[in-house]
């Protein structure tokens, strides 16, 4: 066995033995039944197991549960108009990564306020507006169901992981918005692609060097 043979062996099971899902983000699903190890506008944000859509018990209405676990956190835009009730954390990519996170913004507001949410991911380098609804996406008392987002790749650094939603116009106890974030991860390049990508590279070295062995034969037998 050659050199490039055990140099393609040792990284390929370097590879292999990656973990698939970076352990960055503390208490990333909720599921101590708490915000521990989050920073929140108190008073606004909770954790809880269900919620249900500002339509509850109509044709049109959705009840919400945690896509992973039985957490998840719930933010509702608090009384001060255009400010809004934020969860966030830092915290640090070794390696790397891509930030995924589940999401719903449900509206207990009308047009004429349009009360909003996001999330994002921030550094000094990057600023990744990652999910964003207001009313005027889903329309008077509507919502967006789950769904899975995620950032492009990320280098390795120090992040913030942020969501927010906010009033605008509107009565605390009468339009009061909805953001529901859960299962938030940090997540590293499958093992699996990057173990076909050295096994092609591999295959592509070895064609070459086959190449340059025949081509070196016929020109000392000319």
């Amino acid at each position: 066995m050659n050199i490039r043979a055990l140099i393609l062996g040792g990284a390929l099971a370097a590879v292999l033995s990656l973990p698939s899902q970076a352990a960055a983000i503390l208490n990333a699903g909720f599921e101590t039944g708490d915000l521990n190890d989050w920073s929140f506008t108190s008073g606004y944000v909770d954790v809880v197991t269900d919620a249900d859509d500002a339509l509850a018990g109509s044709a049109f209405s959705q009840h919400f549960e945690a896509t992973e676990g039985d957490y998840f956190a719930k933010l509702t835009a608090g009384p001060v108009n255009d400010e809004y009730t934020l969860l966030f954390q830092s915290f640090t990519l070794s390696v790397a990564s891509r930030v995924e996170f589940d999401a719903a913004f449900l509206a207990f507001d009308d047009v004429d306020h349009n009360d909003d949410a996001y999330v994002r991911v921030f550094s000094l380098s990057t600023n990744e507006i990652v999910f964003a609804s207001s009313v005027l996406d889903v329309d008077s008392q509507g919502h967006t169901p789950w769904a899975r987002f995620s950032t492009s790749q990320l280098a390795a650094g120090d992040y913030t992981f942020e969501a927010g939603v906010r009033n605008v116009d509107g009565a605390e106890d009468i339009y009061s918005s909805q953001l529901l974030v859960d299962n938030v991860a940090a997540v590293v390049p499958e093992p699996a692609t990057w173990a076909m990508l050295l096994v092609g590279f591999g295959v592509i070295g070895g064609a070459l060097r086959g190449h340059r062995r025949m081509t070196g034969y016929g020109a000392f037998s000319a």
